[in-house]
């Protein structure tokens, strides 16, 4: 009898919630492992076989799990990362040789390197990808311009900020940075900050086989981000770039990569050459963007994974993706008028739009999500009243 094909996905909010609903529409049986009862995917009638972990779960804590599945099953599942940690927790169980479930994962020394903004970089300006200018060593450099924008090297990072990055404008900010995080500056990179607006940046969601050689690859054009200019994708437009879609086979090629990756560009506005700016070696946020265009990188690593034959499809162009709520909250904190934010959405009415959350089949997790956006944004626009008339 033939096994057949099933996902095992490691959920985590809009990633884990599009994996659910891009397997539920390639015909694929999923089960789905959480870490929060609150998370997006919780709330989806395509997670009917659920399982609870840990808030951060180690290698102990996920492997009872995956060979009950794999009894259960009489075979193999295909395992995918929605999240940084997840996608660490997959590169061990690569290295240790385990064998129960389909890792088409990169080494856990690959996975390592890219949620090491440091070593990703360097390794990247090895390969001769185009990079921003970046600063490694920031208590004593001068850099040549400004702004500059500063990353954690690794997720674990973000606390130690406070944010995913900080803007600095002046040397005079750099040295309070400096200051500030006296004694932990080696957790962090700097960059040159390309010039453009959100619509200069690119993303490029790819799935590449156990040769490195590209199975799959959606590429949209973002839009608006939140928070805005430094976010996550917001608003976005599908289109095809030649040029990205040969980078991403570079990029693929340099690191020795398989597996699912989320792969992003910036275009500089004076130049017009493209910067790369980072792989998340994991499904990217918008999977279920991809899925609606025509580029499904789930069912791609299931295909890898049971050595089915790559389905490359063209991707369906000038579909617009939509975090309304959002996007809307990104903009209202980056005081963008709202006469500038109507006008911007009532022109994107026109194409054939793709909502980040709402989907008629599976409405429960939109629901949940708007509640709580709508009244966030209440509260926003009854601050900026009151600010008004104090004014």
């Amino acid at each position: 009898m033939i096994q057949q094909p099933y996902v095992i996905v490691l959920a985590n909010g809009l990633n884990g919630l599009g994996a659910v609903r891009s397997a539920a529409h390639a015909g694929l049986r999923t089960y789905t492992l959480l870490t929060s009862e609150t998370d997006l995917s919780a709330y989806s009638r395509y997670s009917q076989y659920r399982f609870m972990l840990p808030p951060a779960p180690g290698i102990d804590d996920i492997r009872p799990v995956l060979d009950q599945l794999y009894r259960n099953e009489g075979g193999p599942g295909v395992l995918l990362a929605c999240s940084d940690h997840a996608a660490e927790l997959l590169g061990k169980l690569k290295s240790e040789g385990y064998s129960h479930h389909y890792l088409i994962v990169p080494s856990a020394e690959t996975t390592e390197l890219l949620n090491d903004k440091k070593l990703e970089c360097r390794s990247m300006e090895e390969g001769g990808i185009t990079l921003p200018r970046t600063y490694y060593e920031l208590e004593h450099v001068v850099p040549e311009e400004f702004p500059l924008i500063i990353k954690p090297r690794t997720f674990r990072e973000y606390s130690v900020l406070g944010a995913k990055n900080v803007i600095v404008n002046s040397i005079s900010e750099l040295n309070e940075f400096r200051q500030r995080f006296q004694g932990k500056l080696d957790r962090f990179i700097a960059q040159q900050v390309i010039e453009g607006n959100d619509e200069n940046l690119w993303v490029c969601n790819v799935t590449f086989d156990k040769n490195k050689n590209l199975a799959a690859c959606f590429i949209f054009n973002r839009l608006g981000t939140m928070p805005s200019h430094y976010g996550v994708t917001s608003l976005a437009i599908s289109r095809e770039n030649h040029v990205l879609r040969q980078e991403c086979e570079k990029i693929g090629k340099a690191i020795n990569y398989s597996g699912p990756a989320m792969i992003e560009f910036k275009k500089d506005e004076g130049s017009g050459r493209y910067y790369y700016i980072e792989t998340n070696p994991r499904l990217g946020m918008c999977n279920w963007f991809d899925t609606l265009c025509g580029v499904n990188n789930i069912l791609a690593c299931s295909n890898v994974a049971y050595d089915k034959p790559a389905l490359i499809e063209q991707q369906k162009n000038n579909r617009v993706y939509w975090n309304f709520f959002g996007d809307l909250i990104a903009r209202l904190e980056d005081r963008e008028r709202l006469v500038s934010i109507v006008g911007r959405y009532l022109r994107l009415i026109r194409y054939r739009r793709v909502a980040a959350l709402l989907y008629w089949r599976d409405p429960h997790p939109a629901l949940r999500y708007s509640y709580t956006a709508i009244v966030d944004i209440a509260s926003r626009v009854a601050q900026r009243v009151r600010k008004y008339r104090r004014n």
